[in-house]
């Protein structure tokens, strides 16, 4: 018999066997004795040496959680006014925050500044911290 017979037979068993953790053994068993022959009736096929076993990973709960420092900017943290802004947050800098999955800052110089749909005046720093950032120019 040829081998490529041979591992045609054994692939469906070895996939399976990976699949529960047990290759080593199945490997073992499946190939102690040829094809079309039969093993010795004195023989038993002895199992291999107990050998531990990593435990499967234990399925994850929960999609994991987005890191502390990406988090949303709150309501109090978005101005409908530049002075508002600016009152806000003196030793930062106000910049124009596009509120979409962009997470996209305009500067004041942008011609985007204070234009966008859907924006809202922020302080630089507190947007940064939850992951927004700069746009390119």
């Amino acid at each position: 018999m040829k081998i490529t017979q041979i591992s045609r037979r054994l692939l469906p068993a070895l996939t399976f066997a990976c699949a529960m953790g047990a290759a080593p053994l199945a490997m073992a068993q499946t190939a102690a004795a040829p094809a079309g022959t039969m093993a010795p009736a004195a023989t038993p096929m002895a199992a291999p040496a107990a050998t531990p076993m990593a435990a499967p990973a234990a399925p994850m709960a929960a999609p994991m959680a987005a890191p502390a420092s990406a988090a949303k900017l709150t309501k109090a943290d978005k101005f409908k006014t530049e002075a508002a802004a600016k009152a806000s947050c003196p030793g930062d800098t106000v910049v124009w925050s596009t509120m979409t999955k962009s997470k996209v800052l305009h500067a004041s110089g942008s011609k985007y500044y204070g234009k966008t749909k859907h924006g809202a005046y922020v302080c630089e720093k507190t947007a940064e911290a939850a992951g927004y950032h700069l746009a390119k120019n």
